[in-house]
């Protein structure tokens, strides 16, 4: 008997212990998750309308530029002409919830080198970081690009060397100037064999322009969302008009028609975690440029289409002065720095009139995009609070006061239970 009220007199003040300790929170301890590798992601994109070569001077016309970082940091460029700084427009935004976005930059009737006009030029850009999401875009645009006949100087002067004599007499010579021109000129400008060197001379000098060319936008853009960053370049079509005031209808020697051009390229952003940072999923993918080139004068009726292949440059008028080459670029897809990928369209590669100064050279619809990146890393770890004293305050009753009183009626109990216990012991 004396063991069983031994045994309820250590349950009663466990119960004491119990109540004491339900009056009193425990402190709990907290985790801390702290980043210790951040996030990085880059992503780009350029576009170029339209790069002419004449005589060792290059000129971008029609180009945009994109770029954006984890930093963060986002940066666009719209040029209509690159070298003129009236219709360049630059956009730059570093650091979280800056926005930069400039009016846009245009010039009208732009001269270059003395040859070239451009009817209007306009570069666009904007930049923003809002919301730690870095955006940028660039456009580059202009009108139309007319390329002047001065170029055909020395094909007048060869055939000025021919004055007096008919066309009959000097076919020879003047089929190593022109070529199979020689017969479709003579027809669009109502002459024949009988005719003088004059007067082809004449109709040759009516052909004010060398070129005509209408080139579409060019467009970058870089932008990141919560799952993914992405950079594209899109390089709108052209059309190029070779001698457009060969024909008094209007119709040129050849028209040379070309797609758009794009690239891109898509990068995912992994999830952060406490193992080591892996690395972005980038996936490129380009859009090369078609081009076709519709051959001849209406007036005759023989227009005919051509398209350019791949790997298979198309050669007009082979042997004289106009002697014209015109590739198709294709594209290509690769591995970059740091697990980054990229994407190129190369556009389309024209040498046109070859013998006249040297001929002009043309690079249209070009477009890339590169962009990788990492996942973050992150290290957790649990803090034990500081174990602090509750301070004792003054209870006036209530609720609140009947736990601390219960417990010590029920130490009270306890400690009589036992004495009354060990009192009976025999």
């Amino acid at each position: 008997m004396s063991r069983v009220r031994r045994i309820g007199a250590v349950a009663l003040t466990s119960a004491v212990l119990c109540a004491f300790m339900a009056a009193v929170p425990a402190n709990a301890a907290d985790d801390e998750t702290t980043i210790t590798v951040p996030e990085a992601f880059i992503a780009s994109a350029s576009a170029r309308g339209l790069d002419i070569n004449l005589f060792g001077n290059h000129l971008t016309i029609g180009s945009s530029n994109a770029l954006i970082d984890s930093s963060p940091k986002a940066q666009a460029q719209g040029a209509g002409v690159a070298i003129i700084a009236g219709t360049v427009a630059d956009a730059l935004a570093t650091g979280l919830n800056v926005t930069d976005t400039p009016p846009q930059a245009c010039v009208a009737n732009v001269p270059l080198l003395g040859l070239l006009a451009v009817a209007l030029a306009c570069g666009e850009a904007s930049a923003t970081t809002a919301d730690g999401l870095p955006q940028a875009a660039g456009t580059g645009k202009i009108a139309s690009v007319d390329i002047g006949g001065s170029l055909l100087t020395p094909l007048l002067d060869a055939v000025g060397a021919l004055v007096g004599q008919t066309v009959g007499a000097v076919v020879d010579p003047l089929t190593q100037l022109l070529g199979g021109l020689l017969n479709p000129l003579l027809s669009t400008l109502n002459l024949n064999l009988q005719s003088t060197v004059d007067q082809l001379l004449d109709g040759l000098a009516q052909v004010t322009g060398l070129l005509s060319v209408r080139v579409g936008p060019a467009a970058a853009q870089a932008i990141t969302t919560g799952s993914k960053v992405n950079g594209t370049a899109i390089a709108q079509g052209a059309v190029i008009e070779v001698l457009p005031g060969l024909s008094p209808l209007g119709a040129p020697l050849a028209t040379i028609t070309v797609g758009d051009a794009r690239a891109a390229v898509d990068v995912t952003r992994p999830s952060a975690s406490t193992d080591d940072p892996s690395a972005a999923v980038a996936t490129p993918a380009f859009q090369a440029a078609l081009v076709k080139v519709d051959l001849g004068i209406p007036l005759l009726g023989n227009i005919t289409s051509i398209p350019v292949s791949l790997g298979a440059p198309l050669t007009l008028l082979a042997g004289t002065p106009l002697e014209s080459t015109i590739a198709v670029g294709g594209g290509s897809t690769g591995d970059g720095p740091n697990g980054s990928k990229f994407a190129i369209a190369d556009g389309v590669s024209l040498q046109l009139l070859k013998g006249l100064n040297g001929g002009i050279g043309i690079a249209l619809a070009h477009a890339e995009a590169a962009g990788g990146g990492r996942s973050a890393k992150l290290s957790v770890r649990q803090i034990a609070p500081p174990v602090t004293q509750p301070e004792v305050l003054a209870r006036t009753g209530g609720a609140g006061t009947l736990v601390p009183m219960a417990g010590v009626v029920l130490l009270l109990a306890a400690l009589g239970t036992r004495r009354l216990v060990s009192s009976r012991r025999p």
